[in-house]
Formats: C-alpha cells, structure tokens, sequence
C-alpha cells in the first residue's frame, strides 16, 4: 500500500545557512514535494576562515547531493600547482633539526590514487557558488533560534526566534555549527556530552599572496602541498584561489591544556613566536607574511554523543552540529557534506511527514559510526603531525607507516552504499509503522541493522 502511496507536501526547517545547510537545501530541491525554508542566524551568509580541504569522499558527494554542486565547486577549486604533485597527499618535512636529520628533511610524500585525487577552496568562494544554487526566498536572515517545541494536536514542530517572530515545520534539521542551539534541544543544554570540547590544540590561519611566498619558500612549497613537522606543533601550507594565494594553518599544542577567552581572536606576534621557537627559516619566513591573521582555539565533540535526533520534537542534526571533529584530516566540511548526501534522498524518499522517523533512523544508522570514526582519527592525527601520539612520537620510520591510513578509509567509502544502507533500515522501519497501531509504531522507530 505504501508503495503506491501518493507523496504529500512535506515542510522542511534548517536552522543554519552554512555548507552543510545550504548543500542539503540544494540535494532537496530535487523532490518536488520537499518544501524548504532556511533560517539563518547572521544579517547575510557570510563564512569565516580562510582554505579549505576536500577529499575525495566529499568531492563525490557533492556531485551526488546535485551535479550543480560538483559543477560549481569545480570552478572555485584548486589542485597542487605542479603537475608532478597532483598524485601527492602532502609532502611532509622536517620543521627543525631532529634525530641529526637537517631542518627540510624529506619524510614522506604518500601517493594518491586516481580516484583518491582531493583538491582545496577557499571557503567563501564556494560559500558563494552553493548560495547561488538556492532560490531567492529560500533563506530567512536574522533569524536566531530561541525554542523548539511539538504542537502535536497540528503535527508540527514550532521555532521561536530572537527577534519574536515564530515559524513551523513538519522536521527541523539543525545545521547551527559546533556551538548548536539545536544539539541543546536533542541532549539537553546541560548534558555534559552536548558540550563543545577543547582539543588541546590551536592554531594560527592566514593567507599569503602567491607572489610574495614564492619570493619567500620558492615555488615548489608555495604552490604545492606541504607539511613541517615539529614536536608539539606543525605548519601546513596549500595553494587556493586557483593558486594565487598560499592558505597557511599553524598548529601548536597549548601548554596550558586550556583555551581562554574567544574562540577566534585575532593573532599575538609574541604568542606566534613563542609556540614556533625553534622552527626552522622557512617557517619564520612564513610567519613573518602572516597578516590580520586569526588565532583559533580547536575544539571538538565528544564521539560518544548517543543520538542525532528527537523523535518527539521530529528535529535531527546535521554537520558540526552533530559531530565537529578535530580538522587534522580535512574532513569535517566533507562530513557535512556527506551528511546531506544521504539525508537529502532519504527525505526525498518520505511520501508524508508520517515518514519522517523512520528517515532520521536511516540516516544516523549510517552516519553515526562513519562520524565516530573521523572524530577519533581526526584527534590522534593532530597527536601525530605533533609528534606526540602514543608510542610513535618522533620516530620517523612508525610516523611513515600510519600517517596517512585513516585518511585514506574516509576518502575510499563507498557512498552510494551507504544510501542504500540507510534506506534499507528505512523501509524496515517503515515496515514495522505499518505492521503496528500509530502508538506502538512510533514508540519502537530505531536504528537497528
């Protein structure tokens, strides 16, 4: 009977405008009966940072949320600038003098395989390209969310606003970043593993114009990809801007082991210089080019937090919001995006908002073990470029050996699988609503294989 059911308008909420939001606004656009409406927090969408990583599972997922997001991060892109590097993760080198090995000694530069190719953006730009993909009218601004609640004699779930104005939908999706007002909803604001977590890391982010870092580290460092490795801290430089500008991020282990004040301040030369004492003259040269440059405490989540959803309020997170990790992989936009890939079609597949449980069991069924992974890895790769993780610590040989095989789990999986993973636990829990009363259905809806 249900598969000959006709679809009914289903009313979508994402609270957030970000990559996450915005590309699974796009990925519903494709079913007709999907009605979308965003609610963002700032005056206009407007992304901090500077470069970002995507790896090849995200470049896959975004053609696979909607081939106009492949095509339009295809034009914003940028690969290594050498052609002999396009096949090379990262070249990793020494920061400083270690082990009698001279500062700029070659550790290794693991290879990639066609299909594990990854390339780097700078953040607004394709910010910029996705929000072009959404129709005007799409996205409501200044719009910071205060409440949630279920006015269940309506069947609707109802958000209150800062500015006093309210607004209801079949399903909200939180896409509200690390700092979640929506993830308050579904642990409760004082649930303790609802809390953002200090990593134990920070770093310094900037951008150099190209010209001025080939006169600085040469060509070859300035316009490819490359790590300097050192104990407690690394560098990492990559071209964006379609190689006219040189992204670079400086991470340093805190003394301390906390962070004080905001979460983004702008960057201390003295504090620079006191985390990077003794790296070596390329580094310093780096440095030195460093302008209005933004000093950022990491943090994370934990990845024990049980659940991306309440049933009750029909609210599911997505992206940071639900699963921030440390950025030591460049993969957490790629989670986000991987996140609307399967949420977007499973939506998609809902034929009334009576769907709507079973869909959130699909999706956390698969995207919650995918996640927990890279928010583990994620952290202990940090611990690594540091020179600090475990029994390998400084030993080069041990390094070589693990660096880069996490990384290459996240970028291999097979996403079209994990569709129909979760679509599967779907329909079985579909199965279940029409096997049971209304009641007892809706009370038994899980993730379960």
């Amino acid at each position: 009977m249900r598969s000959i059911q006709e679809k009914v308008p289903i009313d979508i909420a994402i609270v957030g405008g970000g990559i996450g939001g915005l590309a699974l606004s796009i990925g519903l656009q494709q079913y007709s009966h999907i009605r979308v409406k965003i609610y963002e927090a700032a005056s206009k969408i407007a992304e901090v940072g500077a470069g970002v990583f995507f790896g090849a599972n995200s470049i896959r997922a975004m053609t696979l949320i909607h081939p106009a997001i492949g095509e339009a991060y295809a034009k914003i892109s940028t690969s290594a600038g050498w052609e002999s590097k396009r096949d090379i993760y990262f070249d990793f080198i020494l920061a400083y003098e270690l082990h009698g090995l001279p500062t700029g000694s070659h550790i290794i530069s693991p290879k990639v395989a066609a299909s594990e190719r990854h390339s780097t953006a700078h953040r607004a730009h394709f910010v910029d390209e996705l929000i072009k993909l959404v129709p005007d009218g799409t996205v409501a601004f200044g719009k910071r969310l205060t409440d949630i609640s279920r006015d269940e004699g309506r069947m609707k779930t109802v958000m209150k606003f800062a500015d006093g104005t309210t607004a209801e939908a079949d399903a909200v999706i939180g896409c509200d970043g690390i700092r979640s007002v929506c993830r308050d909803f579904v642990l409760g604001k004082d649930n303790p593993v609802s809390k953002p977590v200090f990593t134990g890391k920070h770093a310094y982010r900037g951008l150099i114009p190209m010209d001025k870092a080939i006169a600085a580290i040469g060509p070859e460092k300035a316009k490819n990809r490359f790590m300097f490795l050192g104990v407690g801290g690394h560098v990492l430089v990559f071209p964006v801007a379609e190689g006219g500008v040189m992204n670079v991020v400086a991470f340093s282990t805190t003394k301390s082991g906390t962070w004080e004040g905001e979460w983004v301040k702008p960057m201390k030369r003295t504090d620079l210089a006191a985390d990077f004492q003794g790296f070596g003259e390329e580094c310093q040269k780096i440095f030195s080019l460093m302008e209005n440059t933004d000093h950022w405490g990491i943090f994370d989540l934990s990845p024990d937090i049980p659940t991306f959803s309440s049933g009750p309020l029909r609210l599911l997170l997505l992206g940071d919001s639900a699963h921030a990790c440390a950025p030591h992989q460049g993969a957490g936009a790629g989670q986000a995006l991987e996140d609307a890939h399967i949420l977007s079609h499973i939506l998609g597949t809902c034929r009334s908002p009576s769907d709507l449980l079973a869909a959130f069991a699909g999706y956390e069924s698969v995207r919650m073990p995918r996640t927990k992974f890279v928010q583990i890895y994620g952290r202990r790769q940090g611990e690594l470029l540091d020179l600090q993780w475990g029994d390998v610590g400084t030993d080069l040989e041990k390094l070589k050996a693990i660096i880069d095989v996490p990384i290459r789990e996240i970028w291999n999986c097979d996403l079209d699988a994990e569709l129909q993973k979760a679509r599967v636990i779907m329909q079985k829990n579909l199965a279940e609503l029409d096997a049971e009363t209304p009641v007892v259905a809706l009370s038994k809806l899980k993730v379960t294989e």
